[in-house]
């Protein structure tokens, strides 16, 4: 399992198939991070319908999920152009203490993570990956949540 260091660093080493905006964020240059420590994170890559060919439609946008100090931040890159150069992305930001439930929901190769705030029905954050390759990150990310969370908490 790669430290957080390693994860911010293969983050702001990435090429044009990593959001500028990411590479803001694990920077601490963005207001959801610049005064929080970052203590997990976990980067979806950008899926393509072939894989092989990077001209090849998107499928599935790149997603970063932080767990920070202060609680989650989720940003996830748009398709919708804004110029040449640039895409949108969409960006959420849950307190700890707005947190009212994780989920983690594994089975086969589809999993899904959602986390619920404010005690909704509607999960303010809804992921679906590929759990052959992320579900390690994903339970090791949770439990980092919930103990921090407790932590916050008391």
């Amino acid at each position: 399992m790669k430290s957080i260091e390693e994860k911010i660093k293969e983050i702001k080493k990435g090429d044009f198939e990593v959001h500028h905006i990411f590479k803001k964020i694990v920077s601490k240059d963005s207001a959801f991070t610049r005064n929080e420590e970052i203590i997990d994170l976990i980067f979806i890559r950008r899926k393509r319908i072939d894989e092989r060919d990077e001209n090849s439609p998107i499928s599935s946008p790149a997603k970063l999920l932080l767990a920070t100090t202060q609680g989650l931040v989720y940003t996830e890159e748009g398709f919708e152009e804004i110029s040449d150069d640039y895409y949108g992305y969409r960006m959420k930001d849950i307190y700890f203490d707005k947190l009212s439930s994780l989920e983690l929901d594994i089975s086969l190769l589809q999993g899904k993570f959602k986390a619920t705030a404010n005690s909704s029905d509607k999960p303010e954050i809804n992921i679906n990956f590929n759990a052959g390759i992320y579900y390690q990150e994903f339970e090791n990310f949770l439990d980092i949540v919930r103990q921090y969370r407790i932590r916050y908490n008391d």
